[in-house]
Protein backbone atom coordinates (compact mmCIF):
# COMPACT_ATOMS: atom_id res chain seq x y z
CA UNK A 1 0.00 0.00 0.00
CA UNK A 2 1.22 3.54 -0.59
CA UNK A 3 1.82 5.42 2.62
CA UNK A 4 0.59 8.63 0.90
CA UNK A 5 -2.70 6.90 0.75
CA UNK A 6 -2.97 6.84 4.19
CA UNK A 7 -3.24 10.81 4.54
CA UNK A 8 -6.67 12.40 4.27
CA UNK A 9 -7.59 13.93 1.19
CA UNK A 10 -9.32 17.12 2.86
CA UNK A 11 -5.64 17.48 4.82
CA UNK A 12 -4.29 17.64 1.45
CA UNK A 13 -6.40 19.69 -0.02
CA UNK A 14 -6.40 21.97 3.38
CA UNK A 15 -2.77 21.83 3.19
CA UNK A 16 -2.79 23.05 -0.58
CA UNK A 17 -4.65 25.93 0.08
CA UNK A 18 -2.21 27.08 3.13
CA UNK A 19 0.51 27.01 0.91
CA UNK A 20 -0.67 28.66 -1.81
CA UNK A 21 -0.10 32.28 -1.26
CA UNK A 22 3.49 31.70 -0.46
CA UNK A 23 3.99 29.70 -3.52
CA UNK A 24 4.85 32.20 -7.45
CA UNK A 25 2.13 31.57 -9.71
CA UNK A 26 3.43 29.76 -12.86
CA UNK A 27 2.66 32.70 -14.87
CA UNK A 28 5.15 34.98 -12.60
CA UNK A 29 7.66 32.43 -12.22
CA UNK A 30 7.88 32.75 -15.75
CA UNK A 31 7.98 35.97 -16.45
CA UNK A 32 10.43 36.91 -13.33
CA UNK A 33 13.12 33.76 -15.32
CA UNK A 34 16.25 34.40 -16.65
CA UNK A 35 16.26 35.19 -20.15
CA UNK A 36 17.39 32.69 -22.57
CA UNK A 37 20.55 33.55 -24.66
CA UNK A 38 21.81 33.39 -28.24
CA UNK A 39 25.13 33.75 -29.40
CA UNK A 40 26.67 34.37 -33.09
CA UNK A 41 29.73 35.57 -34.86
CA UNK A 42 30.44 36.52 -38.36
CA UNK A 43 33.81 37.15 -39.96
CA UNK A 44 33.65 40.68 -41.41
CA UNK A 45 37.06 41.26 -42.53
CA UNK A 46 37.61 43.52 -46.21
CA UNK A 47 39.29 42.69 -49.04
CA UNK A 48 42.29 44.90 -49.59
CA UNK A 49 43.03 47.42 -49.99
CA UNK A 50 40.65 49.90 -48.28
CA UNK A 51 40.51 52.52 -46.66
CA UNK A 52 40.07 52.85 -42.76
CA UNK A 53 37.96 55.01 -41.07
CA UNK A 54 39.00 57.57 -38.15
CA UNK A 55 41.60 59.86 -39.85
CA UNK A 56 41.06 62.10 -42.01
CA UNK A 57 44.89 62.42 -42.65
CA UNK A 58 45.53 58.81 -43.61
CA UNK A 59 46.94 59.22 -47.54
CA UNK A 60 46.54 55.97 -48.72
CA UNK A 61 44.76 52.47 -48.43
CA UNK A 62 44.91 49.76 -46.38
CA UNK A 63 47.21 46.98 -47.66
CA UNK A 64 47.99 44.40 -44.85
CA UNK A 65 45.89 42.57 -42.03
CA UNK A 66 46.91 42.23 -38.43
CA UNK A 67 43.81 40.60 -37.20
CA UNK A 68 40.77 40.01 -38.22
CA UNK A 69 37.31 41.72 -38.21
CA UNK A 70 34.37 40.21 -36.74
CA UNK A 71 31.02 41.10 -35.82
CA UNK A 72 29.11 39.34 -32.47
CA UNK A 73 25.15 38.88 -31.58
CA UNK A 74 24.31 37.92 -28.30
CA UNK A 75 20.27 37.63 -28.21
CA UNK A 76 18.42 37.57 -25.23
CA UNK A 77 15.00 36.12 -24.93
CA UNK A 78 12.29 36.36 -21.81
CA UNK A 79 9.81 33.81 -21.46
CA UNK A 80 6.87 36.18 -22.69
CA UNK A 81 8.24 36.14 -25.90
CA UNK A 82 10.62 39.64 -26.06
CA UNK A 83 13.63 39.68 -27.06
CA UNK A 84 16.82 42.48 -27.09
CA UNK A 85 20.16 42.19 -29.08
CA UNK A 86 23.51 43.84 -28.51
CA UNK A 87 25.70 43.54 -31.69
CA UNK A 88 29.33 44.11 -30.99
CA UNK A 89 30.96 45.44 -34.19
CA UNK A 90 34.54 46.07 -35.20
CA UNK A 91 33.86 49.27 -36.83
CA UNK A 92 34.52 52.92 -36.00
CA UNK A 93 31.14 53.39 -36.15
CA UNK A 94 27.91 53.43 -38.02
CA UNK A 95 25.31 55.81 -39.01
CA UNK A 96 21.77 56.32 -39.05
CA UNK A 97 21.48 56.55 -42.40
CA UNK A 98 23.80 53.14 -42.69
CA UNK A 99 22.08 51.48 -40.12
CA UNK A 100 18.53 52.37 -40.99
CA UNK A 101 18.27 49.27 -44.04
CA UNK A 102 19.49 47.04 -41.47
CA UNK A 103 16.84 47.74 -38.74
CA UNK A 104 14.33 47.81 -40.94
CA UNK A 105 14.59 44.61 -42.57
CA UNK A 106 15.22 42.90 -39.15
CA UNK A 107 11.84 44.60 -37.78
CA UNK A 108 9.73 43.22 -40.39
CA UNK A 109 11.35 39.87 -40.23
CA UNK A 110 11.83 39.48 -36.48
CA UNK A 111 8.59 42.08 -35.21
CA UNK A 112 11.75 43.33 -32.67
CA UNK A 113 10.32 46.02 -30.38
CA UNK A 114 12.21 49.72 -31.36
CA UNK A 115 15.71 49.92 -29.86
CA UNK A 116 15.80 45.85 -29.63
CA UNK A 117 18.78 45.98 -31.49
CA UNK A 118 21.62 47.77 -30.41
CA UNK A 119 24.59 47.91 -32.54
CA UNK A 120 27.77 48.75 -30.53
CA UNK A 121 30.75 49.87 -32.46
CA UNK A 122 34.17 49.66 -30.75
CA UNK A 123 35.74 52.42 -32.41
CA UNK A 124 38.82 50.86 -33.71
CA UNK A 125 40.63 53.83 -36.25
CA UNK A 126 41.58 50.21 -38.10
CA UNK A 127 38.49 48.95 -39.86
CA UNK A 128 37.08 50.31 -42.89
CA UNK A 129 35.11 53.39 -43.87
CA UNK A 130 31.64 52.71 -43.99
CA UNK A 131 29.14 54.50 -46.76
CA UNK A 132 27.00 57.27 -44.92
CA UNK A 133 29.11 57.62 -42.10
CA UNK A 134 31.14 60.10 -41.02
CA UNK A 135 30.00 62.06 -44.27
CA UNK A 136 32.16 65.70 -43.94
CA UNK A 137 35.35 63.43 -43.34
CA UNK A 138 37.86 63.83 -46.23
CA UNK A 139 36.16 62.08 -49.13
CA UNK A 140 38.13 59.18 -50.63
CA UNK A 141 39.15 59.25 -54.20
CA UNK A 142 36.71 57.94 -57.14
CA UNK A 143 38.67 54.56 -57.65
CA UNK A 144 38.03 53.75 -53.95
CA UNK A 145 33.98 54.06 -54.09
CA UNK A 146 33.47 50.60 -55.43
CA UNK A 147 35.34 48.95 -52.35
CA UNK A 148 34.01 51.00 -50.05
CA UNK A 149 30.44 50.22 -51.26
CA UNK A 150 30.88 46.77 -51.80
CA UNK A 151 31.96 46.33 -48.05
CA UNK A 152 29.19 48.25 -46.68
CA UNK A 153 26.60 46.29 -48.74
CA UNK A 154 28.61 42.54 -46.88
CA UNK A 155 28.53 44.17 -43.45
CA UNK A 156 24.90 45.37 -43.62
CA UNK A 157 24.02 41.61 -44.46
CA UNK A 158 26.35 40.41 -42.22
CA UNK A 159 24.54 42.42 -39.60
CA UNK A 160 21.27 40.99 -40.52
CA UNK A 161 22.54 37.17 -40.67
CA UNK A 162 24.22 37.72 -37.21
CA UNK A 163 21.00 38.45 -35.53
CA UNK A 164 19.37 36.14 -37.20
CA UNK A 165 21.84 33.38 -36.03
CA UNK A 166 21.56 34.78 -32.49
CA UNK A 167 18.04 34.76 -31.71
CA UNK A 168 18.40 31.03 -33.30
CA UNK A 169 20.39 30.18 -30.87
CA UNK A 170 18.57 31.16 -27.80
CA UNK A 171 18.71 28.46 -25.38
CA UNK A 172 18.45 28.68 -21.30
CA UNK A 173 21.66 30.33 -19.73
CA UNK A 174 22.92 31.62 -16.22
CA UNK A 175 24.51 35.09 -15.97
CA UNK A 176 27.61 36.23 -13.87
CA UNK A 177 28.63 39.67 -13.45
CA UNK A 178 31.58 41.53 -11.67
CA UNK A 179 34.25 44.16 -12.27
CA UNK A 180 37.81 45.05 -12.56
CA UNK A 181 40.20 47.70 -13.54
CA UNK A 182 42.51 48.63 -16.12
CA UNK A 183 44.96 51.90 -16.35
CA UNK A 184 46.04 52.50 -19.54
CA UNK A 185 42.89 55.13 -20.49
CA UNK A 186 44.01 58.64 -20.07
CA UNK A 187 42.39 61.94 -20.79
CA UNK A 188 43.37 63.25 -23.60
CA UNK A 189 42.47 66.99 -23.31
CA UNK A 190 45.50 68.67 -21.55
CA UNK A 191 45.47 72.82 -21.43
CA UNK A 192 47.51 75.68 -22.55
CA UNK A 193 46.65 77.99 -21.56
CA UNK A 194 43.07 79.32 -22.41
CA UNK A 195 43.21 76.54 -25.12
CA UNK A 196 42.63 72.49 -25.36
CA UNK A 197 44.75 70.90 -27.19
CA UNK A 198 45.24 67.08 -27.54
CA UNK A 199 47.61 65.43 -25.23
CA UNK A 200 48.09 63.50 -22.24
CA UNK A 201 46.46 64.58 -19.51
CA UNK A 202 47.08 62.46 -15.98
CA UNK A 203 45.21 64.62 -13.59
CA UNK A 204 41.98 64.53 -16.37
CA UNK A 205 38.82 62.33 -15.46
CA UNK A 206 39.29 58.63 -16.69
CA UNK A 207 36.98 55.46 -16.14
CA UNK A 208 39.03 52.16 -15.50
CA UNK A 209 36.50 50.36 -14.20
CA UNK A 210 36.30 46.76 -16.59
CA UNK A 211 32.67 45.28 -16.33
CA UNK A 212 32.29 41.30 -16.78
CA UNK A 213 29.23 39.35 -17.50
CA UNK A 214 29.95 35.40 -17.90
CA UNK A 215 27.50 33.58 -19.64
CA UNK A 216 26.88 30.21 -18.62
CA UNK A 217 24.88 27.04 -19.94
CA UNK A 218 23.06 24.53 -18.03
CA UNK A 219 25.93 22.53 -17.79
CA UNK A 220 28.39 24.87 -16.62
CA UNK A 221 30.57 25.74 -19.73
CA UNK A 222 31.06 29.03 -20.64
CA UNK A 223 29.25 30.49 -23.42
CA UNK A 224 30.50 33.97 -23.77
CA UNK A 225 31.94 36.86 -21.41
CA UNK A 226 30.94 40.52 -21.96
CA UNK A 227 33.44 43.07 -20.71
CA UNK A 228 34.03 46.59 -21.73
CA UNK A 229 36.25 49.71 -21.03
CA UNK A 230 36.05 53.64 -21.96
CA UNK A 231 39.12 54.55 -23.77
CA UNK A 232 39.30 55.22 -27.76
CA UNK A 233 40.32 52.51 -29.98
CA UNK A 234 43.42 55.02 -31.13
CA UNK A 235 46.63 52.81 -30.06
CA UNK A 236 47.78 53.03 -33.67
CA UNK A 237 49.03 56.56 -35.06
CA UNK A 238 51.96 56.35 -36.90
CA UNK A 239 54.25 54.92 -39.52
CA UNK A 240 53.20 51.62 -41.54
CA UNK A 241 50.85 50.52 -38.81
CA UNK A 242 48.84 52.83 -40.08
CA UNK A 243 47.58 51.18 -42.67
CA UNK A 244 47.09 48.28 -41.47
CA UNK A 245 43.73 46.73 -40.87
CA UNK A 246 43.02 45.67 -37.19
CA UNK A 247 40.35 45.35 -34.29
CA UNK A 248 42.74 47.25 -32.05
CA UNK A 249 43.53 46.33 -28.28
CA UNK A 250 39.60 45.04 -27.96
CA UNK A 251 40.10 42.66 -30.56
CA UNK A 252 43.37 41.72 -28.90
CA UNK A 253 41.92 41.24 -25.47
CA UNK A 254 38.98 39.24 -26.91
CA UNK A 255 41.99 36.56 -28.70
CA UNK A 256 43.31 36.11 -24.97
CA UNK A 257 40.07 35.63 -23.02
CA UNK A 258 39.19 32.98 -25.75
CA UNK A 259 42.00 31.26 -24.97
CA UNK A 260 41.83 31.11 -21.70
CA UNK A 261 38.44 30.02 -22.17
CA UNK A 262 38.09 27.88 -24.69
CA UNK A 263 34.53 27.12 -26.60
CA UNK A 264 33.47 30.62 -24.98
CA UNK A 265 33.20 33.92 -27.20
CA UNK A 266 34.50 37.20 -25.81
CA UNK A 267 32.57 40.25 -26.70
CA UNK A 268 33.48 44.30 -26.38
CA UNK A 269 31.02 46.78 -25.54
CA UNK A 270 32.76 49.96 -25.59
CA UNK A 271 31.95 52.03 -22.61
CA UNK A 272 31.65 56.07 -22.24
CA UNK A 273 35.49 57.36 -23.02
CA UNK A 274 35.49 59.77 -25.70
CA UNK A 275 37.85 62.08 -24.93
CA UNK A 276 39.96 58.99 -23.12
CA UNK A 277 42.94 57.99 -25.59
CA UNK A 278 45.24 54.72 -24.70
CA UNK A 279 48.57 55.67 -23.27
CA UNK A 280 51.10 54.81 -24.53
CA UNK A 281 49.88 54.80 -28.31
CA UNK A 282 51.68 55.06 -31.43
CA UNK A 283 52.32 51.39 -33.40
CA UNK A 284 50.25 48.17 -33.31
CA UNK A 285 52.66 46.80 -30.68
CA UNK A 286 51.45 49.42 -28.27
CA UNK A 287 47.65 47.78 -29.11
CA UNK A 288 48.38 44.68 -28.54
CA UNK A 289 50.05 45.94 -25.08
CA UNK A 290 46.56 47.53 -24.01
CA UNK A 291 44.69 44.14 -24.82
CA UNK A 292 46.58 41.95 -22.72
CA UNK A 293 46.24 44.41 -19.89
CA UNK A 294 42.64 44.86 -20.17
CA UNK A 295 42.09 40.66 -21.23
CA UNK A 296 44.13 40.64 -17.55
CA UNK A 297 41.92 42.61 -15.82
CA UNK A 298 38.20 40.35 -17.20
CA UNK A 299 40.69 36.98 -16.41
CA UNK A 300 40.80 38.27 -12.78
CA UNK A 301 37.18 39.04 -12.49
CA UNK A 302 36.01 35.66 -13.79
CA UNK A 303 38.82 34.06 -11.04
CA UNK A 304 37.22 35.50 -8.28
CA UNK A 305 33.61 35.00 -6.86
CA UNK A 306 30.91 36.90 -9.15
CA UNK A 307 27.03 37.64 -8.08
CA UNK A 308 24.46 36.26 -9.97
CA UNK A 309 22.09 37.91 -12.27
CA UNK A 310 18.63 36.59 -12.41
CA UNK A 311 15.04 38.02 -13.72
CA UNK A 312 13.53 39.11 -16.93
CA UNK A 313 14.85 41.78 -18.84
CA UNK A 314 13.23 45.02 -18.99
CA UNK A 315 14.15 47.59 -22.13
CA UNK A 316 12.99 50.99 -22.39
CA UNK A 317 14.43 53.38 -25.18
CA UNK A 318 13.83 57.32 -26.02
CA UNK A 319 15.36 59.70 -28.86
CA UNK A 320 16.11 63.00 -27.53
CA UNK A 321 16.96 65.77 -29.32
CA UNK A 322 19.84 67.59 -28.52
CA UNK A 323 19.72 71.61 -29.62
CA UNK A 324 22.66 73.06 -31.43
CA UNK A 325 23.22 76.60 -31.43
CA UNK A 326 21.80 78.66 -34.22
CA UNK A 327 23.10 78.11 -37.81
CA UNK A 328 24.60 80.34 -39.61
CA UNK A 329 23.22 82.80 -42.15
CA UNK A 330 24.35 81.88 -45.96
CA UNK A 331 27.34 84.34 -46.29
CA UNK A 332 28.89 82.65 -43.92
CA UNK A 333 27.94 79.30 -45.74
CA UNK A 334 29.06 80.78 -48.84
CA UNK A 335 32.78 81.73 -47.96
CA UNK A 336 33.47 78.24 -45.42
CA UNK A 337 32.11 76.88 -49.27
CA UNK A 338 35.32 78.61 -50.86
CA UNK A 339 37.66 77.46 -47.52
CA UNK A 340 40.82 76.27 -48.51
CA UNK A 341 39.96 73.28 -46.02
CA UNK A 342 38.31 70.53 -47.80
CA UNK A 343 36.37 69.67 -44.48
CA UNK A 344 35.15 72.93 -43.60
CA UNK A 345 33.73 72.99 -47.49
CA UNK A 346 32.00 70.00 -47.58
CA UNK A 347 29.97 71.27 -44.39
CA UNK A 348 28.92 74.57 -45.85
CA UNK A 349 28.19 72.59 -49.36
CA UNK A 350 25.78 70.54 -47.66
CA UNK A 351 24.26 73.24 -45.27
CA UNK A 352 23.87 75.12 -48.86
CA UNK A 353 22.03 72.58 -50.89
CA UNK A 354 19.57 72.15 -47.78
CA UNK A 355 19.07 76.22 -47.64
CA UNK A 356 18.59 75.78 -52.23
CA UNK A 357 16.33 73.05 -51.44
CA UNK A 358 14.29 75.71 -48.95
CA UNK A 359 14.68 73.15 -46.29
CA UNK A 360 15.51 73.81 -42.65
CA UNK A 361 19.23 73.42 -41.41
CA UNK A 362 19.77 71.50 -38.38
CA UNK A 363 18.80 72.74 -35.11
CA UNK A 364 19.06 69.64 -32.98
CA UNK A 365 20.86 66.12 -33.36
CA UNK A 366 18.40 63.18 -32.64
CA UNK A 367 20.63 60.55 -30.29
CA UNK A 368 18.93 57.41 -29.18
CA UNK A 369 19.05 56.60 -25.69
CA UNK A 370 18.09 53.30 -23.95
CA UNK A 371 18.45 51.18 -20.58
CA UNK A 372 18.08 47.75 -20.16
CA UNK A 373 17.25 46.33 -16.90
CA UNK A 374 18.25 42.79 -15.89
CA UNK A 375 16.16 41.81 -12.66
CA UNK A 376 17.43 44.00 -10.19
CA UNK A 377 20.83 42.80 -10.40
CA UNK A 378 22.23 44.94 -13.03
CA UNK A 379 20.91 48.10 -15.97
CA UNK A 380 23.29 48.65 -19.14
CA UNK A 381 22.77 52.22 -19.99
CA UNK A 382 23.02 52.57 -23.74
CA UNK A 383 23.95 56.55 -25.19
CA UNK A 384 24.10 57.17 -29.01
CA UNK A 385 27.38 58.50 -29.94
CA UNK A 386 31.13 59.62 -28.55
CA UNK A 387 30.07 60.38 -25.11
CA UNK A 388 33.13 61.69 -23.05
CA UNK A 389 33.71 60.53 -19.49
CA UNK A 390 31.71 62.46 -17.58
CA UNK A 391 28.69 61.03 -18.16
CA UNK A 392 29.67 57.55 -17.25
CA UNK A 393 31.23 58.87 -14.02
CA UNK A 394 28.49 61.00 -13.02
CA UNK A 395 25.43 57.93 -14.12
CA UNK A 396 27.55 55.54 -11.89
CA UNK A 397 26.65 58.00 -8.96
CA UNK A 398 23.52 58.54 -9.75
CA UNK A 399 22.01 55.39 -10.67
CA UNK A 400 24.37 53.60 -8.20
CA UNK A 401 21.80 51.39 -6.77
CA UNK A 402 20.68 49.79 -9.69
CA UNK A 403 24.18 48.34 -10.91
CA UNK A 404 25.24 50.13 -14.34
CA UNK A 405 26.80 49.23 -17.16
CA UNK A 406 27.32 52.38 -19.15
CA UNK A 407 27.84 51.91 -22.60
CA UNK A 408 28.77 54.45 -25.71
CA UNK A 409 28.62 54.31 -29.48
CA UNK A 410 25.47 52.25 -29.13
CA UNK A 411 22.63 52.33 -31.80
CA UNK A 412 24.74 54.80 -34.02
CA UNK A 413 27.36 58.11 -33.95
CA UNK A 414 26.03 61.07 -34.64
CA UNK A 415 28.37 63.36 -33.59
CA UNK A 416 30.28 63.44 -30.17
CA UNK A 417 28.61 64.16 -26.82
CA UNK A 418 30.15 66.60 -24.61
CA UNK A 419 29.34 67.35 -21.32
CA UNK A 420 28.64 70.86 -19.68
CA UNK A 421 32.34 71.07 -18.49
CA UNK A 422 33.89 70.07 -21.73
CA UNK A 423 31.00 72.30 -23.43
CA UNK A 424 32.48 75.50 -21.11
CA UNK A 425 35.75 74.41 -21.88
CA UNK A 426 35.42 74.08 -25.89
CA UNK A 427 38.50 71.82 -27.44
CA UNK A 428 37.76 68.94 -30.48
CA UNK A 429 35.04 67.45 -28.91
CA UNK A 430 32.63 70.51 -28.87
CA UNK A 431 33.65 72.33 -31.82
CA UNK A 432 36.09 71.06 -34.65
CA UNK A 433 35.19 67.00 -34.32
CA UNK A 434 31.63 68.70 -35.45
CA UNK A 435 32.95 69.41 -39.11
CA UNK A 436 33.44 66.06 -39.55
CA UNK A 437 30.23 64.88 -38.36
CA UNK A 438 28.43 67.85 -40.39
CA UNK A 439 26.96 69.94 -38.32
CA UNK A 440 27.33 73.72 -37.35
CA UNK A 441 27.30 73.89 -33.30
CA UNK A 442 28.38 73.76 -30.66
CA UNK A 443 25.54 71.72 -28.81
CA UNK A 444 24.39 73.46 -26.16
CA UNK A 445 25.56 73.65 -22.77
CA UNK A 446 22.34 72.05 -21.06
CA UNK A 447 22.25 68.55 -23.07
CA UNK A 448 23.99 66.99 -20.02
CA UNK A 449 21.42 68.28 -17.13
CA UNK A 450 18.54 66.88 -20.50
CA UNK A 451 20.17 63.56 -20.91
CA UNK A 452 20.82 62.64 -17.07
CA UNK A 453 17.21 63.44 -16.86
CA UNK A 454 16.36 61.20 -19.94
CA UNK A 455 18.36 58.48 -18.31
CA UNK A 456 16.56 58.85 -14.72
CA UNK A 457 13.27 58.67 -16.66
CA UNK A 458 13.58 55.38 -18.36
CA UNK A 459 15.46 53.75 -15.18
CA UNK A 460 12.17 54.30 -13.92
CA UNK A 461 9.86 52.84 -16.35
CA UNK A 462 11.82 49.86 -16.11
CA UNK A 463 12.14 49.52 -12.03
CA UNK A 464 8.09 50.06 -11.89
CA UNK A 465 6.77 48.46 -15.11
CA UNK A 466 5.13 45.33 -14.24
Amino acid sequence: MNPASLVPRCLVAGLALCLAPFLPAPGIAAENATPEVGIAVRDITPELPIRLAGYASRKRPADKLDSPLLVQAMALKNRSGERFVFVALDNCEVSRAFMQPVLQHLADRFQLARGAVAVVSSHTHSAPVLDDTLPGMTPPPAGEHDAIAKYSRSLQARLVEVVAAALADCQPALLEYGSGRAAFAMNRRAYQGEKVVFGDNPDGPADWDVPVLRVKGTNGAVRAILFGYACHGTSVRSGDDWYVVSGEYMAYARQHLEAHQPGATAMFLTGMGADSDPAPRGRLLDAKRHGLELAGAVIGVLDRPMSPVGGAFKLSYDEVALPLAVPPGRQQLEQDARSGDVNVRLRAEAYLKLLDAGQPLPESVKLPIAVLRLGDDLTFLLMAGEVVVDYSRRLKRMLAQDHPWPIGYAYEVPCYIPSARVIKEGGYEVESSLIYYGFYGPLRGGIEMQLLKGFETLVSQVRTRP
